[in-house]
């Protein structure tokens, strides 16, 4: 307190009552306290009164009033044990997890039960779709919600004793019921439009219980190599799966000369000389590789000399269409993903219906893709140049078409890679597999059956369709507004569906442009080729093996970009569609392997036949029965086109046998036919097939 505000204190008279005792000595007080803002205290005398006052009963009986209870408060009193006990049942709800997980409880054991009176129904042939009349009746309500309840203060119980920061298994629970549910209905179901519609609602519970997670991080601690073992695992069997029910198909006479009978001729024909001959592909001897320049064909010749067998490569191709589960593993773990969300990820590839419904449609070059562009896509991603060069090139030879996804990732890894002078390999591998492109394209046009091969493909963008490529390439640049009218179609808009929705749209999900340019073979392969060709937009052909492995790198890369939760997340929702979409449309195959069990001795037996019918003859049989004859040189399909006007066989000394089929609806035809053109039975199995020898053939004596 400063002198003078001192001096002013001390210069004031002092209250003539005032007792000198009471007040501090000027030597006690500190400077920085200040007498005046202390509070005063009252003289007993001068309190009581004032209390008193108050306390006065009111002339109106207020005070009376006042120490009467009212009535809210004998109420309260009353409720005082009640509030008390629903406070401890508000604890003990709480600690079970309620009302937090009530919904996420009631999903778990609505779709588990749900899931147990499918396969109860199934049992009587009772399915819950196309029988749901017969299905709900036999549907024991009662007993369902008993059970549902007792479920659920079961999960309740668990989670009361169960340690707070492990407390996930409501929401496992919940996913795998909807899982179970999923796949309990969807087997061999073979139906796209109740796939889609299971698998939109199933995503949307599956992300809502994923929500209600406290902490993400007790799935991130999965180490890497034990994601890799269950992700190996996982394909290996889908892989299984694939290759024993198309192995199946084949040994059950389901697989025809196009695509199949001619690869496994041409692999015979590679072994044997290294030329790749066929006879069935166009009913002439032909080299294939001047129909399709597929050198990467070579590749598999010691795994078939070694095994040369035709289901061998059924089940290469089973493992090709799997191998680029690997790489993309790095390329996940490289982008962050660990855990639970890697091993989703690499189940969106393992059972993508890109990769698994092509398979169905015999073997195909397209099949070596998978692999081979996933581990392009990892070396782009690494930056690692050696390995990005290797890879180029051996896609290059899968097809002549195949330099375009090529140049899509080379133009991508250009722009991706700014600020490096490496960036350069991208234009320069762009540019050599264009040209690559346009050379090998012309030398097929003038030298092979290339020009048979563009019409059929680019016939909808060409107007001169002797002029090959070139002229595609033209036209587009002239009308833009042509392509852009091909590429929704009432003919590819449920293939686009088929692809996208399992992937829910994420590669669509980026502002960078750039990433747009490995969109472009889907674009280009499938949406615009597949509006005149059919087949290039349908999921159970091989033109769909390519660009599906760009798309599932696109969603790697733009969830990359995303937040942690979603990066989480997503993933799992995207493993979860594609296993439903692809059980739900493929799992019917298993089919093929109970009909190979149970008619074996049938199917021996036509093996046996075909085998009888020496190495060296030509002949010639029924589309199904190629594949089983392929180690045949002169294999070639009979059929109405090789019967003239006047019923006879055209070029008849073609032929030392000809095999047909009993149960076809050409059959009585086809008999008559040969006999009248002097072809003798020698042969085949009773009601089933019939072997007919040209009687001027050195095989006459066959069969007797």
């Amino acid at each position: 307190m400063s002198q003078k505000s001192n001096k002013k204190k001390n210069s004031s008279p002092k209250p003539e009552n005032e007792n000198p005792l009471s007040e501090p000595a000027k030597d006690d007080v500190k400077p920085s306290e200040e007498p005046e803002s202390q509070p005063q205290v009252d003289e007993p005398a001068e309190i009581i009164p004032e209390d008193n006052e108050q306390s006065q009963p009111s002339e109106n009986g207020e005070a009376a009033a006042e120490k009467e209870p009212s009535l809210a408060d004998l109420f309260k009193e009353r409720l005082a044990p009640m509030t008390a006990a629903m406070g401890k049942v508000s604890g003990v709800m709480k600690k079970m997890g309620l009302p937090g997980m009530l919904l996420v409880r009631f999903i778990a054991v609505f779709f588990f039960f749900s899931a147990v009176n499918v396969v109860k129904m199934k049992a009587d042939n009772i399915t819950a779709v196309s029988d749901w009349r017969e299905f709900v009746p036999k549907v024991n309500i009662g007993t369902t919600f008993l059970l549902m309840g007792c479920a659920f203060v079961i999960m309740s119980v668990i989670h009361l004793i169960m340690p707070k920061k492990y407390c996930i298994q409501d929401q496992v629970l919940a996913i795998a019921s909807i899982l179970y549910f999923d796949f309990t209905l969807l087997w061999r179901a073979n139906d796209f439009n109740l796939s889609l519609g299971v698998m939109m609602v199933s995503c949307a519970f599956i992300y809502y219980c994923l929500g209600t997670l406290r902490s993400r991080k007790i799935f991130d601690k999965i180490p890497w190599w034990v994601c890799g073992i269950v992700v190996l695992v996982m394909s290996g069997l889908v892989a299984y799966f694939i290759s024993i029910t198309t192995v199946a198909k084949h040994q059950n006479f389901g697989t025809a000369a196009h695509d199949f009978g001619l690869f496994v001729q041409m692999y015979h024909s590679l072994i044997k000389d290294g030329t790749a001959v066929t006879s069935s592909e166009r009913d002439v001897l032909m080299s294939h590789f001047r129909i399709h320049a597929s050198y990467i064909f070579y590749t598999l010749v010691p795994i078939f000399k070694l095994i040369p067998k035709a289901e061998t490569l059924l089940v290469c191709q089973a493992l090709l269409s799997m191998g680029g589960v690997i790489p993309l593993f790095l390329i996940a773990k490289r982008h962050n993903m660990k855990g639970i969300s890697l091993i989703f990820m690499c189940l969106a590839y393992a059972f993508s219906i890109g990769l698994v419904a092509p398979c169905y449609y015999e073997f195909h070059e397209n099949a070596f893709l998978p692999t081979l562009l996933m581990w392009l896509l990892w070396a782009v991603d690494r930056r690692n140049y050696i390995v990005f060069y290797i890879m180029s090139i051996l896609v290059c030879i899968v097809k002549e078409d195949c330099p375009l996804y090529v140049a899509a990732i080379s133009m991508y890894m250009f722009f991706e890679h700014k600020g490096s002078a490496k960036r350069m390999h991208g234009i320069i591998m762009a540019l050599l597999s264009m040209g690559y492109m346009l050379f090998i394209t012309d030398w097929l046009t003038k030298n092979g059956d290339g020009q048979f091969m563009m019409n059929t493909r680019f016939s909808i963008l060409m107007i001169d369709e002797t002029a090959g490529l070139a002229e595609v390439v033209k036209n587009v640049i002239a009308d833009p507004a042509y392509l852009f009218s091909l590429l929704v179609r009432d003919d590819t808009r449920i293939f686009f569906m088929q692809v996208m929705a399992p992937m829910m749209f994420i590669p669509f999900f980026t502002k960078k442009i750039r990433r747009y340019l490995l969109m472009i073979p889907f674009i280009v392969m499938n949406l615009v080729i597949g509006a005149g060709y059919g087949y290039a937009a349908n999921v159970g052909f091989q033109y769909i093996f390519g660009p599906v492995v760009l798309l599932l790198y696109m969603c790697i890369i733009n969830l990359d970009d995303m937040s942690r939760a979603s990066k989480h997340d997503i993933p799992v929702i995207l493993g979860t569609a594609a296993m439903i979409m692809t059980i739900g449309t493929c799992s019917q195959h298993i089919g093929y392997v109970e009909y190979n069990r149970s008619n074996k001795e049938y199917l021996n037996s036509v093996e046996d036949m075909l085998d009888s019918l020496p190495l060296e003859s030509s002949i010639g049989t029924d589309t199904f029965l190629i594949p089983h004859i392929a180690d045949h040189k002169h294999a070639y399909i009979f059929d109405g086109n090789d019967i003239d006007e006047n019923g006879a066989v055209i070029n008849p000394d073609k032929y030392d046998f000809i095999v047909i089929p009993m149960l076809s609806d050409q059959y009585t035809y086809w008999a008559e036919t040969l006999v009248n053109n002097s072809f003798m039975l020698c042969g085949g199995i009773e009601g089933r097939y019939e072997i007919y020898v040209n009687p001027t053939s050195e095989y006459v004596g066959y069969g007797s």
